[in-house]
């Protein structure tokens, strides 16, 4: 059974600026008026930045419809940033339409990881209920429940990936979350291994993943969470990208929410990794009876989620943002468009831009 509460960490940090490179097009249906804020886009990768949502509620797992029309996510009824929020915190909220961003309540009860079935109506996701995590099913117009799955196939079911009418997700089995494939009715349940956040390739022969695998060095012990792709029919998996572990300052690289390009081309993701924040100098008293400082200084850095473009075969990675905030739970639109939340001026807001892929 899955246990009362499961912890969402907490991902966004204290609000700081956030900077990127400058060379792009900012626009913003509400143009910020800070003058300490500044989002921007190095031109040649990520371009035409605009913020779709405004109401300083924390918010996560985006999904876009396959038209391009609508937005699923998830939001909590908390604006502080540094609050630690459960999964069980969210509600599912629907934009219908992604240009006016009017919102509207979808699932009042414990709820998490919506997906989007391919008719642009109907969406699974992870209800919480007291005897565990179910998937369900339901429809944005006429609402209904649905469940696909009445008991959890392991400890704590998440992050649904839908194709046609298999389901890929991920559950904790044992002290491993493991990767499963079962059809959208619940039947033909199937464990393919150790992975996390799968999300399936566009012509549905393969899919990406998350796979974090433990590796000792001398006293430490590191979890890196490193992209793999996995071949549906034979099980063969492939990493796609390995996350770095730096011993110097003590700790490893995850990456998440991996998903290709419709056209399978490319994988957009987010990792965590050490950015620096300032350098400050330190004032140190001398020996007893003396008068006199001394100066050091000590280099100040936290930890941030980015996001990041590969080509499929991992090659040519890109780093798409940087700054002091984290961005993260990046998601596909159409032609090119992109998805992703960040913090800018203590708000959690979803925001789009268009990559230049040429």
């Amino acid at each position: 059974m899955m246990k009362s509460k499961v912890f969402l960490r907490k991902i966004l940090s204290l609000a700081l600026v956030f900077v990127m490179v400058l060379v792009g097009c900012f626009s913003s249906p509400k143009p910020d008026t800070g003058t300490d804020v500044t989002i921007t886009v190095a031109s040649s990768t990520l371009q035409n930045v605009v913020r779709v949502t405004d109401n300083k509620f924390r918010k996560n797992s985006i999904r876009v419809s396959p038209d391009g029309m609508k937005l699923l996510y998830c939001e909590a009824s908390e604006t502080n940033p540094n609050t630690d929020l459960y999964f069980e915190d969210y509600r599912i909220i629907l934009l219908r339409d992604i240009s006016i961003s009017a919102k509207t309540p979808l699932v009042n009860e414990p709820s998490y990881g919506p997906v989007w079935f391919d008719d642009n109506s109907g969406f699974a996701y992870v209800a919480y209920e007291g005897s565990g995590s179910k998937l369900v099913r339901s429809n944005i117009s006429g609402g209904g429940k649905t469940y696909i799955t009445r008991t959890s196939v392991g400890d704590s079911d998440r992050n649904p990936s839908i194709r046609k009418n298999m389901i890929l997700c991920d559950t904790l089995v044992g002290s491993e979350r493991q990767l499963v494939s079962l059809k959208d009715n619940g039947n033909e349940i199937t464990i393919l291994g150790k992975g996390e956040e799968p999300s399936w390739h566009p012509d549905g022969a393969k899919f990406v993943f998350i796979r974090r695998e433990e590796e000792r060095r001398d006293t430490s012990i590191y979890r890196p969470g490193s992209v793999y792709e996995m071949d549906i029919k034979t099980n063969q998996v492939t990493q796609i990208y390995a996350a770095i572990i730096d011993e110097q300052r003590n700790f490893a690289e995850v990456c998440s929410r991996p998903s290709y390009s419709s056209d399978g081309r490319y994988i957009l993701f987010a990792k965590g990794g050490d950015v620096r924040l300032a350098t400050v100098e330190k004032k140190e008293k001398t020996p007893r009876k003396s008068s006199a400082n001394s100066r050091t200084t000590t280099t100040i850095s936290e930890r941030r989620l980015h996001l990041y473009l590969m080509k499929a075969d991992g090659t040519d990675l890109t780093q798409l943002t940087s700054g002091n905030v984290d961005v993260f739970s990046p998601a596909w639109g159409t032609n090119n468009d992109i998805y992703f939340i960040s913090n800018v001026q203590n708000a959690t807001e979803i925001w789009k831009a268009h990559l230049n892929l040429e």
